[in-house]
């Protein structure tokens, strides 16, 4: 196998994960917005019911609901950007 062959794969090989990582940036930012989004209207929510404490049993169940989906949007978000970490160490 020739160097200028060996070369063009690594080269190939990093364009590709430079790419990788960029889905990965356009993706972690989409969350995001969507994390502001859902604290924005979780927000919204308490003030419309006048109930900040999720553990008050008479707190909107909306808003426990929003508060579930923003924790699992985080996690998705962290496992995300540790995938990003990884596909920048390996480049």
């Amino acid at each position: 196998m020739s160097i200028s062959y060996q070369i063009g794969n690594v080269e190939a090989d990093r364009r590709s994960i430079d790419k990788a990582a960029a889905r990965f940036e356009h993706l972690i930012n989409d969350l995001r917005r969507t994390e502001a989004a859902l604290m924005e209207n979780i927000g919204a929510e308490e003030h419309h019911t006048r109930r900040h404490d999720p553990s008050d049993p008479h707190y909107s169940m909306l808003a426990r609901s929003m508060r579930s989906r923003l924790d699992n949007l985080r996690a998705t978000i962290a496992k995300l950007e540790a995938e990003r970490q990884g596909l920048a160490i390996a480049a």
